[in-house]
């Protein structure tokens, strides 16, 4: 299991290494407004990532994805979803003035390829091949840099070239990653005869709760944007860039959780509560100790990293509610997988909206910009309470097989 958990890690680590790479290069050549910019536009990009994973690659790993019906429901979902993403999210950028149709038209681009790679992942995933998955990235990343240096040597890094080259990479990420699948999971079946049904009443709910924080997030930016301006995104941005290390040990051990908790739930047993605490305090320890090593590196790393001084009280923000997603994550874990799915998923809804009407309250207020990570990590940590709660109930009623 520590194997694993370390393979985790370093594929988790692979992935948030890009993003927080692309980002480094976003803010350092085209300056603190586009960064602003680019950070919306990636927001949506989670946030609709977020669904698939969730609707689609949750369900993958808890139900019977060998049956036929299961199996053209997942790949429905999967093709619908993304197309609709893409052409919706490209759409309303240019309409709204927010991107030019160059950059609108590959960022839709770019969004589909993001969400089939999602898929591809997680399966990867479900079969706990780790290495395989950062494989996939890497690759993907690789011809990512070459299209990104192309364009410096030819006309130049703008938004769209940076778009464009992540729309590549992940259209490449995911044609290696499915090379790389176990060969019975590369069969796609006939969409004739799916049964959306089923996997609509486990995925959505999860779907659902998997958009909540980038969702949050979103909302967060939009309200920082109109408070304060771009700026102000840029600099929260980056604070948050820079903490993201320590989110991504607490995603990739979350995922490795929730796979374990799920083949366990199909062998007819259930991960215990006295699992998910061990793991909640190995979290937490783990966060607090990678939080203060952020916080000693941040004086010289911002202006090193991101050709700017990182503000501190952002930092500080940023990990505190990093340290209460990891005392959170693991009892929405074992809860999920064993049928109370929508009982997490109001409670996660409930802590979110709180989270939401706080942070505008606060902005609105005059208050600083630089409080609303700790708005964010007290809201968590409130429906981590519950969350507990609702994992200490018993035994599931629901049957998601």
């Amino acid at each position: 299991m520590r194997k694993k958990a370390v393979a985790a890690i370093a594929a988790q680590g692979i992935q948030a290494g890009i993003s927080f790479i692309l980002q480094i290069v976003v803010l350092r050549v085209l300056g603190i407004d586009d960064y602003g910019r680019f950070a919306v536009l990636y927001g949506i990009v989670v946030l609709v990532m977020a669904v698939m994973s969730g609707l689609v690659g949750d369900s993958l790993v808890v139900l019977q994805r060998e049956e036929p019906r299961i199996r053209a429901a997942l790949e429905g979902f999967a093709l619908i979803m993304s197309l609709s993403a893409g052409c919706i999210a490209a759409g309303l950028a240019v309409l709204t003035g927010f991107a030019d149709p160059r950059e609108s038209l590959v960022f839709g681009v770019g969004l589909v390829s993001y969400t089939i790679m999602e898929i591809v992942r997680r399966m990867l995933i479900a079969h706990m091949l780790f290495t395989r998955a950062a494989i996939a990235d890497a690759t993907g990343f690789g011809c990512a840099v070459a299209v990104l240096l192309t364009g410096h040597w030819t006309s130049g890094l703008s938004l769209w070239i940076v778009l464009g080259a992540t729309a590549v990479g992940q259209v490449v990420g995911c044609l290696v990653g499915w090379r790389m699948l176990p060969s019975t999971e590369r069969l796609l079946v006939p969409i004739r005869d799916p049964d959306f049904a089923a996997v609509w009443r486990y995925g959505s709910w999860r779907g659902l709760q998997q958009t909540l924080r980038p969702a949050l997030f979103t909302i967060v930016r939009v309200l920082v944007i109109g408070s304060v301006g771009l700026a102000a995104v840029g600099i929260l941005e980056a604070a948050r860039t820079f903490v993201s290390p320590l989110m991504l040990v607490v995603g990739s051990l979350s995922s490795l959780l929730f796979v374990r908790f799920a083949n366990l739930a199909k062998a007819g047993r259930a991960g215990s509560l006295r699992e998910a605490d061990r793991v909640v305090v190995a979290l937490l320890l783990l966060s607090v100790a990678l939080g203060g090593i952020a916080l000693l590196l941040a004086p010289w790393a911002g202006p090193l990293i991101f050709n700017i001084e990182l503000d501190r009280l952002a930092i500080i923000g940023w990990i505190t509610y990093g340290i209460s997603v990891a005392m959170v994550t693991p009892y929405g874990a074992l809860s999920a997988v064993t049928g109370r799915q929508t009982t997490v998923f109001f409670v996660r809804l409930a802590d979110t909206a709180l989270a939401a009407g706080i942070a505008a309250a606060v902005l609105s207020g005059g208050g600083s910009f630089r409080t609303v990570p700790f708005v964010l990590a007290a809201t968590s940590l409130l429906g981590g309470v519950a969350l507990r709660w609702v994992a200490a109930r018993g035994e599931p009623s629901v049957d998601v097989n």
